[in-house]
């Protein structure tokens, strides 16, 4: 699908809205309105673009549906995607606390749709938008930086530098992560900002730019899983004429993360982090263990994991009363289960974490087959790149949960929505 075709694909309107909606996911903040916390502007703007992609649909639907492909023989990661928003909203009719669980899902539903569907429905859009959300980010960055270098790059103070566009440096070294591999595809457009990523140079420095910020952050977590995400690129990078250097550099440096692993968690064994985390994931379980069919509901994990602790693992950062706002003062404290995998057990039961599972695998499998069945080379490195992205995010979100912020579900669903575009007949 040609980038110029939009007047038969996706009307003028909807692409400047996701333009403009991409150019200020990185600046969002968190505002209150009443019983409501808003990110502003992003998701005012991402209920526009909901309703304007609705309307598109109903006056001409044969110009948004691509064609149908022959279907894989794993479950597709859209289908998988749209069964698991589909359980939560059961879940969120049988939860313990409903007007929690009903934002929490309206919240999701709308990412689901404003990010997957409409990115499904036209994928060519998703390189088209991606570079405003790149340079608005390395704004940020450099905000970041900046904020930081006031109190001598301290590694405590990395934890609050990116407020208050972003409540915590895990979510801000997510995005980081992700972009690394996202920020070498080659973008959509005849635009400033389009032909300057096509210069290697630049989309060099960028990556290099962006690891240094990933560095600063001294997320371990988002280290760990681009490190990781790396070696899996030495392997499809040597694998044809050096493939037993590609076998030894994997071997290598799965070792190396085997090491470093065991060595970060020797180190923190006692660090209150570690701790908490380990606090939380064991009231997760017995959440689970509790309400094992539908789990307490969407977004109550921060409420209802509180009488499961047990005094014996809490720490000093743990809680006993939800918090009211999160800010410097609060930071670590209360929220979620620190794992997109035990909160969706906790949240959503059995269901939804076998469905969370098969999401992730599926999308995955999906994205490593473009990227050796893609008849293109160019589309298979940008289904690599792309898929390398979003292991970086599903790694990482074993120890932190953030698929509830817009940044992040805008690069997943996006990412998983640009996968399902590429054609692999051959």
């Amino acid at each position: 699908m040609n980038a110029n075709s939009n007047k038969d694909s996706i009307t003028g309107f909807l692409e400047k809205g996701y333009i403009l909606l991409f150019a200020l996911l990185p600046w969002s903040v968190e505002r209150g309105f009443g019983d409501w916390n808003l990110m502003v502007p992003s998701e005012p703007l991402i209920l526009l673009l909901g309703l304007g992609l609705a309307l598109a649909l109903v006056r001409r639907p044969s110009r948004f549906f691509i064609p149908a492909r022959r279907p894989s023989r794993f479950l597709k990661p859209g289908r998988s995607l749209a069964i698991w928003i589909a359980w939560m909203g059961i879940s969120a009719a049988c939860s313990t606390m409903n007007t929690v669980s009903l934002k929490y899902w309206l919240v999701e539903a709308g990412h689901f749709w404003v990010f997957g569907v409409g990115m499904m429905l036209w994928p060519m859009l998703w390189r088209r938008v991606l570079p405003y959300f790149l340079f608005s980010m390395l704004g940020v960055v450099c905000y970041t930086i900046f904020h930081h270098s006031l109190y001598g790059f301290r590694a405590d103070q990395a934890m609050l530098a990116p407020m208050p566009f972003f409540p915590d440096h895990t979510l801000y070294a997510a995005v980081l992560a992700i972009l690394i591999f996202y920020g070498q595809i080659e973008w959509n457009g005849t635009d400033a900002l389009a032909r300057l990523l096509h210069k290697k140079g630049v989309k060099n420095g960028i990556t290099v730019f962006l690891f240094v910020a990933l560095l600063l952050s001294t997320c371990r977590a988002a280290l760990l899983s681009s490190a990781f995400a790396a070696a899996v690129f030495a392997v499809f990078y040597f694998r044809k004429k050096y493939k037993y250097l590609a076998a030894g550099a994997l071997l290598t440096g799965l070792l190396i993360l085997l090491m470093a692993g065991s060595k970060v968690y020797n180190a923190s064994s006692r660090d209150v982090s570690v701790l908490e985390r380990l606090n939380r994931w064991d009231c997760a379980a017995s959440m689970l263990a509790a309400r094992p069919l539908t789990g307490f509901g969407p977004g109550t994990y921060q409420f209802q994991y509180l009488p499961f602790q047990q005094p014996e693992k809490m720490t000093r950062i743990s809680v006993r009363e939800p918090l009211a706002g999160r800010g410097p003062d609060t930071y670590g404290r209360g929220g979620g289960a620190h794992s997109e995998y035990w909160q969706a057990g906790a949240e959503l039961g059995w269901p939804g974490l076998v469905l969370w599972l098969t999401l992730v695998c599926s999308s995955l499998w999906l994205g490593f087959r473009r990227a050796f069945l893609s008849p293109e080379k160019v589309s298979r490195g940008w289904a690599l790149l792309t898929t390398l992205g979003l292991l970086t995010f599903f790694i990482h979100a074993l120890a932190n949960n953030f698929l509830h912020d817009a940044r992040i579900a805008a690069l997943v669903w996006g990412g998983v929505a640009y996968l399902l575009g590429i054609n692999t007949k051959k």
